[in-house]
């Protein structure tokens, strides 16, 4: 069964493989890369994880969501997001997103977090969330922050050993949410 939610302006549903052209695409644009780890614009690497997102979609129970963001307006694919490790109670629940270029500065970022947030902490049950970014990505830490993230300032050598962890010479920063501060 096709998993599916709906927001103001969005739809947020299970990827298809008609839309792996259009988020291959948007991953490997020059200006994406800049926020995104180095093997994140691989198209091959994309093809693969998409794949995986679409195979993963038929497991039950379920655990973790990648999807299209679709406009409603007009059906364009504007980019992805994702939510992993969706169990009930844990703090290991991850956000995940990107988007064609042509769609950033328009709030679909915001408001397919927010779904993300309804599916880990209503659907899913899980106690925290968390998301990472580079420490230079100011629009992915704003959409943290709108959606009611927060952030530890005092972790910057665990932030550098972060980015290294993930292959990069960039510091990272890790925001999260509790569930509890998520229905305040």
């Amino acid at each position: 069964m096709s998993f599916q939610i709906e927001t103001e302006r969005l739809i947020l549903r299970d990827v298809r493989e008609a839309d792996l052209p259009v988020l291959i695409a948007q991953a490997q644009e020059p200006e994406a890369q800049e926020g995104i780890l180095d093997y994140q614009g691989d198209a091959r690497y994309n093809q693969v994880l998409l794949r995986v997102a679409i195979a993963e979609s038929l497991n039950e129970p379920r655990f973790n969501y990648t999807l299209s963001v679709e406009r409603k307006s007009d059906g364009a694919i504007v980019g992805s997001c994702s939510i992993a490790n969706v169990r009930p109670q844990t703090i290991e629940a991850a956000l995940g997103w990107h988007y064609g270029v042509k769609y950033w500065g328009n709030g679909y970022a915001t408001e397919a977090a927010r779904g993300l947030l309804y599916i880990g902490f209503a659907i899913g049950e899980t106690a925290e969330i968390y998301a990472d970014c580079f420490a230079d990505n100011r629009a992915s830490i704003r959409v943290m922050e709108k959606i009611g993230m927060r952030t530890r300032e005092n972790l910057r050598l665990l932030n550098q050993i972060r980015g290294w962890s993930y292959g990069e010479k960039r510091a990272t920063v890790r925001y999260t949410i509790s569930r509890r501060d998520w229905r305040e």
